[in-house]
């Protein structure tokens, strides 16, 4: 008797519990199975941010301690839509999966039309009902209602992340715990007040060598957040990249081509839904590391509007709220606009 491998296809636009559920008991009933992303540009997916190398990317992320699956991508960009070109898009799935002599393969699908179309040209199918009652159109039209459904990785293209920024001691920590509180949501918070405590430096002996590391820990600590089991579809972050270039560019000043062109790469890696910049009010606190100079206002005024210019420059296509009102009235305008992006269920 031949080995089986199951062959599991679709566009995965998002994956979920669904399609994991129905390719982990494939694996088991065969010997092996194989998933095949398949799309083209412009598909569902594209539209929402998805393509295929990011889906099949993340799908491979999903299994990659699974020796029992292992995944390949079909783009059929150049392949006439469905429901014409079946014999071309199976000539290109086929070349996808080799078969040992001792092989052959068993289609796994939720489609009768598939299933009938596969059988009809001679294929064995293995034809399932959905399970869970879920699908990847329902996800797309509503994510925080069916956060639990998506699959790990695709969560990163759903979830709201949210950046609190605005020069020092302005009470936008404070905020960014409160929200954290308020929504049950995790929050990144500013990476150089544990590097500065850690080692004992203060804002005007940071190096340039020291900026790196802020850039590149403030990111990491907020993408682990956003993978994180503790993300329920919402992130708060206070300060990113954006910040920490303003801080370079005001303490160190002179031009350096690596930290600028590392801070480009990081804020193109960023994605936010929102970003809630806090104006400068109130009293400027020394707590040991700040320097002082801040305090000034003048200081802090023009340290604002570079701020800006760089948001309106690495953020042109998120939206920015300005809040510069009392700390009640900042707390009570960031929920309000985050209420809006972040439907709760």
């Amino acid at each position: 008797m031949k080995k089986q491998v199951a062959v599991i296809f679709g566009t995965f636009a998002p994956m979920h519990k669904g399609h994991i559920d129905l390719i982990q008991r494939a694996k088991r009933a065969c010997d092996r199975a194989v998933v095949i992303v398949s799309g083209s540009v412009g598909d569902r997916g594209d539209k929402i941010g998805l393509g295929l190398q990011k889906r099949f990317r993340y799908i491979r992320e999903t299994f990659n301690d699974d020796p029992l699956v292992s995944v390949s991508k079909l783009d059929e960009t150049n392949m006439p839509p469905y429901p014409e070109g079946w014999a071309e898009w199976l000539l290109g799935l086929m070349a996808l999966v080799p078969l040992a002599a001792d092989e052959e393969i068993l289609f796994y699908t939720s489609e009768k039309e598939y299933a009938a179309e596969l059988e009809l040209r001679g294929y064995r199918v293995a034809y399932t009902d959905r399970n869970f009652g879920i699908s990847a159109t329902m996800i797309r039209e509503n994510p925080m209602k069916y956060w639990n459904m998506i699959a790990k990785p695709f969560r990163r293209r759903f979830s709201k992340n949210v950046l609190i920024l605005g020069s020092a001691s302005n009470g936008k920590t404070t905020l960014a715990r409160d929200l954290g509180r308020y929504y049950s949501c995790p929050v990144s918070l500013e990476y150089s007040r544990y590097y500065q405590t850690r080692y004992n430096v203060r804002d005007d002996e940071l190096t340039g060598k020291d900026y790196n590391y802020l850039l590149t820990g403030q990111y990491r600590q907020t993408s682990d957040l956003i993978d994180s089991d503790s993300n329920r579809g919402l992130v708060i972050a206070d300060t990113n990249a954006t910040v920490t270039q303003a801080y370079y560019d005001y303490y160190i000043g002179q031009t350096s081509s690596s930290f600028h062109s590392l801070c480009a790469d990081t804020v193109k890696m960023e994605k936010w839904a929102l970003i809630l910049f806090v104006l400068p009010t109130g009293n400027y606190v020394d707590d040991g590391y700040r320097d002082m100079t801040m305090a000034d206002q003048k200081v802090r005024d023009a340290f604002t509007e570079h701020l800006k210019t760089l948001v309106a420059t690495n953020h042109p296509d998120i939206p920015v709220a300005f809040i510069g009102g009392s700390y009640s009235e900042n707390y009570s305008k960031a929920i309000a606009l985050i209420d809006e992006i972040y439907p709760q269920w």
